[in-house]
């Protein structure tokens, strides 16, 4: 009898987390594709990559920090302090229109929303089960990957003018209202993990020195590159260079994501019962490499090849996304709070790398063949996903 109650409970707070990550989803990707877009209307190119940077150091640091809020505080606290400031930088963005205090929100606002969703993976690995880690994590990902979907379309639709985007950041910060209420009624009893005291330096070479998990935290980070690296210069790229206009770019990206609601949870429940990620990491990188080799290569202003070709690429990026996550959270616990918030610092990373990098790949060979650059960097996780066992 103990056995059903505790696994209904499981269930609730499954369900509970499913709904959660749904709604800071639709929080976060309203405004993921758009914010690039949006600064280019006020910034050069460098002065853009600048701010990436600066919020990408900003979280870093906060991702170090975070383990010692955790011991003294827990992270029920941690996450509603953090959403609330969230909401709070988004209605500013909304509501005025000094560019440096835009700035100054903007570059807050990615410092601190991936530490939510990193307070989400504690409750999700403290409440579940290591049996069903890929299938878990499947719809976890498959529920967090549904918005991009649609979030697309949505701002196609009410970006009738350049003027427009405070009501994206506005409907960006409306959702997380019932994301904080959720949090608010559900796990205001979470009971934390023992964090162990972490000692930055060691937990840094530990992590490192732990073969498999730094490789695959290589690829993780290499996915996030990818992902940094499209959602920068993609919507400039097909506006600026082929001609679309946002509603057209809302339709090509909706198409392109839909690879993360189809493949995901079987990808999960094939890797519970077969336990072979590493094959499957690395036909996701081919994959992912070969798509975006092809770019260049299309200049037709054509919404049916553009959706195809992007289609493709978030084919691999889906494969490389669940089998990461699932590897590295086969091999952590909850307890474990330094590697996951390394594991989650990937984003930011890539977001600290990819600006100047792309950056110097766009002076070299300019912005039609630099997407070659980052088709030879996805084929640097063929070679780390060979070394996992």
């Amino acid at each position: 009898m103990n056995l059903i109650v505790n696994k209904v409970k499981t269930l609730n707070v499954l369900l509970t987390l499913l709904v959660s990550v749904l709604l800071l989803s639709f929080h976060m990707y309203l405004v993921y594709f758009i914010n690039s877009s949006f600064l280019s209307g006020f910034l050069t190119s460098t002065q853009m990559a600048l701010v990436y940077i600066v919020g990408a150091i900003i979280n870093i640091t906060m991702f170090l920090l975070v383990p010692k809020y955790l011991r003294r505080r827990g992270n029920f606290r941690l996450i509603v302090m953090l959403t609330a400031v969230e909401m709070a930088v988004l209605f500013g963005i909304a509501s005025i229109s000094w560019v440096p205090a835009i700035l100054a929100f903007f570059i807050i606002q990615q410092g601190i929303s991936p530490i939510i969703f990193y307070c989400l993976d504690i409750f999700l690995e403290q409440s579940t089960e290591e049996n069903y880690t890929g299938s878990i994590r499947g719809m976890y990902l498959t529920m967090y990957n549904l918005s991009p979907i649609i979030t697309p379309v949505i701002v196609g639709l009410v970006l009738t003018t350049s003027t427009e985007y405070w009501k994206i950041y506005l409907m960006s910060a409306l959702f997380l209202i019932p994301f904080l209420l959720i949090i608010l009624l559900n796990f205001r009893k979470f009971k934390d993990p023992e964090y162990p005291q972490i000692d930055i330096q060691k937990t840094i070479t530990h992590f490192f020195n732990s073969k498999n998990v730094y490789d695959v935290f290589i690829d993780h980070f290499l996915l996030s590159f990818f992902y940094c690296w499209m959602v920068i210069y993609m919507p400039i790229y097909l506006i600026q260079s082929i001609g679309f206009n946002w509603e057209q770019v809302g339709i090509i990206l909706s198409i392109a994501l839909l690879p993360f609601i189809i493949f995901q949870i079987p990808i999960g429940k094939i890797e519970d019962a077969k336990h072979d990620e590493k094959m499957v990491l690395i036909v996701g990188f081919l994959i992912m490499a070969f798509s975006v080799a092809l770019i260049p290569f299309i200049t037709e202003k054509s919404l049916v090849l553009w959706s195809v070709i992007l289609f493709v690429s978030r084919i691999g990026a889906s494969i490389v996304e669940v089998s990461t996550e699932t590897y590295f959270f086969k091999h952590v616990k909850a307890t474990n709070a330094g590697y996951i918030g390394l594991f989650r610092m990937t984003k930011n990373m890539s977001f600290l790398v990819v600006p100047m990098i792309a950056s110097i790949s766009m002076y070299v060979v300019g912005m039609e063949y630099f997407w070659i650059v980052l088709a030879l960097i996805m084929l640097v996780g063929v070679r780390y996903t060979t070394k996992l066992t």
